[in-house]
């Protein structure tokens, strides 16, 4: 996808929520803004509904002088996950670039890049349940004076997503969101994040190609 709206919906069709799991949530931002929880909790979508059911609810917010807003965000599905949901969540790895609220869960283990990607089949292999491995590539990015530009080695990227794809063959992984975020200055626009994507995706043994570059 290319933000994180999504990502609960996903899960939500490939897991049950309701039983325990584990996540590892891989992001510049943590995407658990939590000032307006109450309010989001109350106008929830129905979980079993369609994306664009999932994607279009939204409700009139004082903050916003009473303009229908959507419910679910970028910065604050994972906060209404870990309301929602949280307490069958058993691991919650944290890998992010401290940036936003971070999460209401006690236990997180926040985690720095440099533990990666030798430490990822490690934690994934903890337990029997499940995993949400949930990724931004936002997260390889810095920022640069020219311009955003991945900041970690073409062997730390292979590395890892070999480990991802060594997890997902084991059945460690119950779902895998990707979000591209191709919005300077996150990253550097869509032809580096859709390369990175690809990268990642064939190592799952996937193609990916958007729509308009398809033949």
């Amino acid at each position: 996808m290319d933000n994180h709206r999504a990502a609960l919906w996903c899960w939500l069709n490939e897991m049950n929520l309701n039983e325990p799991h584990s996540m590892i949530h891989i992001d510049r931002h943590y995407d658990a803004l939590g000032s307006r929880i109450e309010e989001w909790l109350r106008h929830l979508p129905a979980w079993k509904g369609s994306i664009s059911d999932y994607l279009e609810k939204s409700c009139k917010s004082e903050v916003f002088g009473g303009q229908n807003i959507p419910v679910i965000r970028w910065d604050n599905y994972l906060s209404i996950y870990l309301k929602e949901f949280g307490a069958h969540l058993e691991n919650l790895h944290l890998l992010t670039h401290d940036d936003g609220d971070k999460p209401d869960w006690e236990g997180a283990f926040h985690e720095e890049i440099w533990h990666l990607p030798s430490n990822f089949s490690y934690w994934l292999n903890q337990g029997e349940v499940p995993w949400v491995v949930n990724i931004d590539l936002d997260y390889f990015f810095y920022e640069s004076s020219r311009e955003p530009r991945i900041m970690v080695s073409d062997g730390f990227l292979d590395e890892l997503f070999e480990a991802i794809s060594e997890s997902f063959e084991k059945g460690r992984i119950g779902v895998l969101t990707v979000c591209l975020t191709p919005d300077p200055p996150f990253t550097s626009g869509w032809g580096e994040t859709e390369k990175l994507a690809a990268r990642l995706l064939k190592k799952l043994g996937l193609e990916f190609c958007l729509p308009a570059c398809k033949p």
